[in-house]
């Protein structure tokens, strides 16, 4: 039973242009979670990551035509749906007896529409370890997916059958680490320009970890999973695999990459209490939420090597804030990067949203200003992309807009 899990390329250079070499190649790490669930079961796992080698459609339907697997995974986000859709279909035409599989938030959004237009045998919703685990033990067996909870797949009569679903892994200690061996890791990093405060310049080896699930905050434009239910792995399990990063992969910079890292303050402190007490030198950043972080804190974490956090402030307008259900106020914002700035030498980085629903050109400008106004170290500005699975795109289909 051979299982090939790919990251198919995206539309960032159409989108981007020359603006996605600002962007961070990242690795796929919901891939890598799901590869190393397989293989502790067993499974042998191959993964060709597109995006990150820069490789077009064609080449790669040349190397999983190579490959004659079993069982393909394929990652679905927005940004690379229409890709998926052509490689899909290309799939169950040219390799009939493999499975393909869809994943990811785009694919659990549309997948009726991937499984009625021949782009796939099965939609997993939600966290993909277990249910891929259940996919493959039936497929060996030489059933179908119709006894695994949380999939979307083709009944008998053509018709899409949803299963009921499924609960979130709740002790994610019992998940193994990423499979990184699968990759070649030095694909992964950050380029001379970064749309971070720390650049890649100057041999900075630069990796991500995920150390939580889930978030608590309902904004209106995020389509993130597990809302309002926070997993963490233990301050031991964290700290484990910064030392591995660091010690193993040379990594002199990793980016935290939960919605919420900041969720379980004590958690946090621990985290820094113990990469101190094993002496890591690696610095670090993460998203931190404007109502999270106090002085203490944040002098805890500059001791232990936090370099940069990323506040999410989207707008300057109190309105255009209330709209998307983000609980927080200019006034909140200002004073809070300046307590930072005030307490430590860490980066800061303001992460704006223009385009928000009601927003005027007066607002747009109000943001910028507001912006300028800001102790940052960097500002990223977004045009506004309303999400599918996220309750804006829902608010805003409703309205025809």
């Amino acid at each position: 039973m051979k299982v090939l899990l790919v990251n198919p390329p995206d539309s960032s250079e159409a989108m981007l242009g020359a603006g996605r070499y600002l962007v961070p190649r990242y690795e796929p790490l919901g891939l890598l979670y799901i590869a190393a669930a397989l293989r502790a079961n067993g499974f042998g796992v191959e993964l060709i990551d597109a995006f990150a080698e820069g490789i077009g459609l064609d080449t790669l339907k040349e190397r999983i035509a190579g490959r004659a697997p079993d069982i393909v995974g394929v990652s679905t986000l927005t940004c690379s749906g229409a890709n998926v859709f052509e490689l899909g279909r290309w799939l169950k035409k040219s390799l009939p007896e493999a499975l393909v599989v869809l994943g990811n938030m785009h694919a659990s959004v549309y997948s009726s529409q991937y499984l009625e237009n021949g782009c796939c045998d099965v939609v997993v919703h939600g966290e993909g370890e277990l249910p891929m685990v259940e996919i493959a033990r039936a497929r060996a067996a030489g059933q179908g997916p119709e006894g695994v909870r949380g999939v979307s797949f083709l009944g008998h009569n053509g018709s899409v059958v949803h299963n009921p679903g499924r609960d979130v892994p709740q002790d994610l200690e019992k998940l193994p680490p990423p499979a990184r061996d699968l990759l070649d890791q030095s694909l992964y990093g950050l380029g001379e320009l970064s749309n971070q405060a720390v650049m890649g310049g100057g041999g900075v080896v630069a990796r991500t970890i995920s150390t939580s699930r889930g978030c608590p905050f309902g904004c209106s434009f995020c389509a993130a999973h597990g809302r309002g239910v926070q997993r963490f792995n233990s301050a031991d399990r964290v700290v484990d695999e910064m030392e591995v990063l660091e010690k193993g992969s040379g990594a002199s910079y990793i980016t935290i990459v939960d919605p919420f890292f900041l969720g379980d303050r004590d958690r946090v402190l621990k985290i820094c209490s113990e990469i101190r007490a094993r002496g890591l030198r690696v610095r670090w950043g993460c998203d931190a939420h404007i109502n999270s972080v106090d002085p203490g804190l944040i002098a805890e974490m500059e001791r232990a090597g936090c370099y940069e956090l990323s506040f999410g402030i989207e707008s300057g307008v109190q309105r255009l804030l209330d709209a998307v259900g983000k609980p927080i106020t200019p006034a909140r914002v200002s004073g809070t990067l300046s307590m930072v700035k005030a307490h430590s030498g860490i980066k800061l980085s303001g992460l704006f949203i223009l385009g928000l629903p009601g927003e005027t050109y007066a607002d747009s400008l109000e943001t910028i200003r507001f912006a300028k106004s800001l102790p940052l170290d960097m500002a990223q500005f977004s045009l506004l992309i309303p999400y599918p699975g996220s309750a804006l795109f829902d608010e805003l289909s409703a309205k025809g807009e």
